[in-house]
């Protein structure tokens, strides 16, 4: 134990109250806060999920979630503004002006679609992303919902045409 303190001071500065390690310390800490915070709504708020990866239709996450049953979808649209790249078995977005990604908006409400809700944030904030609240038009409507972004640009494979689905029947994956 007190090792492990002593570990935790040597890379603190209290002079200046940074981490030097973020990885470590910092961007674990600032995720729990800010995945805890993100779960204090007000009764009968819904929560606009955009997802362009493994949580789409008939892909891994999304069975694993149980979407279909546990969410409302809303929609197909592409979003502006980023970049889709291949993680290996995953992928990820990051900003990009000149391009745009391919994703499902579904709309999670009720205390049992908001705790899948809840399981879905807690695994993308610790696995490398963060939320971006994005404009989305479906049909003819406009709404706001937030997407899970690469928290670093990825050094991998970009898929140009920005859709997942199409890119895993392209490369003959099942996922």
């Amino acid at each position: 134990m007190e090792k492990n303190f002593e570990d935790f001071r040597s890379k603190y500065d209290a002079r200046n109250s940074e981490i030097k390690d973020r990885t470590l310390y910092g961007s674990v800490f600032h995720r729990n806060i800010c995945w805890e915070r993100s779960y204090h709504r007000l009764e009968g708020e819904d929560i606009i999920m955009v997802l362009y990866g493994s949580l789409r239709d008939g892909l891994y996450n999304n069975r694993r979630f149980y979407l279909q049953n546990m969410s409302e979808f809303m929609g197909t649209t592409k979003v502006k503004g980023y970049a889709l790249y291949s993680l290996g078995p995953y992928s990820g977005i990051y900003p990009s002006e000149e391009s745009s990604v391919v994703a499902e908006v579904r709309r999670f409400s009720g205390k049992k679609q908001l705790e899948v809700a809840k399981s879905i944030d807690y695994m993308e904030l610790f696995g490398g992303y963060h939320k971006e609240y994005v404009d989305l038009e479906i049909g003819e409507k406009i709404i706001r919902g937030f997407i899970y972004v690469c928290d670093e640009k990825p050094e991998t494979e970009i898929i140009e045409h920005g859709d997942w689905v199409y890119y895993l029947k392209e490369k003959g994956e099942k996922n």
